[in-house]
Order: structure tokens, then sequence, then C-alpha cells
């Protein structure tokens, strides 16, 4: 299976989770050192890494096919790379707008784009796309852009889901609370504490909390689940 931003966070523990049970992975990121980073986390045979620019379809044409030499099939994908700054409305310029659609969510349309022909012809595919509860609700402190990438996703998903339902694909997308990667660490703590004390089982969640929905949803237990969006936060957000 292929995970775009596989190298760190919530792609390297789905990553670690996969190899666990048992799949071959690619880990897809622009960072060099975090790939060869995570290569060596992961110690294993069965995972190789391919610096791609997800906003870019010829760089995602060309990770693909890579993954198709080394493997010979694509069963899963898993979309995860994404940016998140924090911005206040009036302060997201045209560039910053499109640079966050172009990685969070075009990047995930693109990758879809490359290996549904693949899933197609073997008729089995599992895509999974990591959203977010900002997707849901909006943010609080996370830009606008970033909600709306996120939202765009889940919509995305539904698309795939009823339209390649029919070729044994399904398509489901992952909606976490905020999670403790190194993306956050950055954060503001005043900011996480604030968010802390709104999810009812009390913490953020961890990456290896999003790994196993994903992991669930790559699974043969999930075969009969299209179009689903699976909340992991911890109580965050009821609906």
């Amino acid at each position: 299976g292929i995970v775009t931003g596989g190298a760190k966070g919530i792609g390297l523990a789905i990553c670690k989770r996969f190899i666990e049970e048992g799949a071959k992975v690619v880990i897809v990121d622009i960072d060099q050192s975090a790939c060869a980073k995570a290569v060596e986390i992961l110690g294993s045979e069965n995972a190789m890494a391919i610096l791609a620019d997800v906003s870019s379809y010829n760089s995602v044409e060309e990770a693909v096919r890579r993954t198709i030499e080394c493997f010979g099939k694509i069963e899963i994908l898993v979309n995860n790379a994404g940016i998140c700054p924090l911005q206040p409305f009036e302060e997201i310029s045209e560039l910053d707008w499109d640079k966050v659609l172009n990685i969070n969510l075009k990047g995930a349309f693109l990758f879809c784009k490359a290996v549904l022909p693949y899933m197609k012809n073997q008729n089995y595919g599992r895509i999974i796309n990591i959203s977010s509860v900002a997707g849901k609700m909006g943010g609080l402190f996370v830009g606008a852009h970033y909600a709306a990438s996120k939202a765009g996703l889940i919509a995305l998903t539904m698309c795939i889901a009823r339209q390649y339902a029919r070729f044994g694909i399904t398509a489901n997308v992952i909606c976490p609370a905020t999670t403790l990667t190194p993306m956050t660490a950055e954060w503001p703590a005043k900011f996480l504490e604030e968010l802390q004390k709104q999810i009812p089982l009390g913490r953020l969640a961890y990456p290896e909390d999003v790994a196993a929905a994903a992991a669930f949803l790559a699974s043969d237990d999930a075969a009969f689940i299209t179009g689903e969006v699976l909340d992991v936060n911890g109580g965050f957000l009821m609906d």
C-alpha cells in the first residue's frame, strides 16, 4: 500500500501498523531526510520510500509507476499528506490558500486518479483518506483553508465510494481530532491545552489511534464499509 506523508506522525504510525499486519508499504513524502529516518525506524524489507510532491501529477504518476514496478500491484492507498497553517482568516493570502488546497485536497485527488485504473483492473482496492474534525465543524485554531480542504476530502471520498464500488473498491475517510505529532508539537501549548479540555476522553489523539482505524478500514473486516466518515476524536464531536 501507498501512504502519503508517511515519513512522520500519523503517516508513519499507519506504515508501522500496516507492516505489523503483513502489508508491504511505500512511504511517499517530500522530506528526504525524514524518509530515510522512517525506513530506518520501520526496519523492514517490506518498507520503501519514494520522494514525491503530491501536488504535481507527474511526480504522483512516477511514484505510482515505481510502486507497481517494485510490488506489482497497489491494493491500499492512504492519502495522509497535509499541512496545517494556523492563520487567521484575514491573513490567508491567495498563495496560502492555493498551497494548502494543492497539498491537502488536490494531492489526494491526483493519487486517487493515478491508482484507480490499477485497482479497477484487479477488481479490488481500499482508499483511505485522512481528513479532520475541522472538515466537519470548521477549525478553532486551524486556518479556514485547512478546514475547507479537509471538508473537500470528505466529499471526494464519497464520490469515489459511489462511482467505484462496482469495481470492488471501497473509499472511506477518517476524521481525527488534534493528534500529537511533530506538526502539532510546534503549536502553542495554550491551544493544545484548550483543545484537550474539550475532549471528553481527556486527551489528544495519538497517531496510533488513527493507525488502528486505518488498519481496520484496510482489512477484510471492513469489506462492506464504503463512503464512511469515521470519527477518531475522543468524543470531541458527536454527530
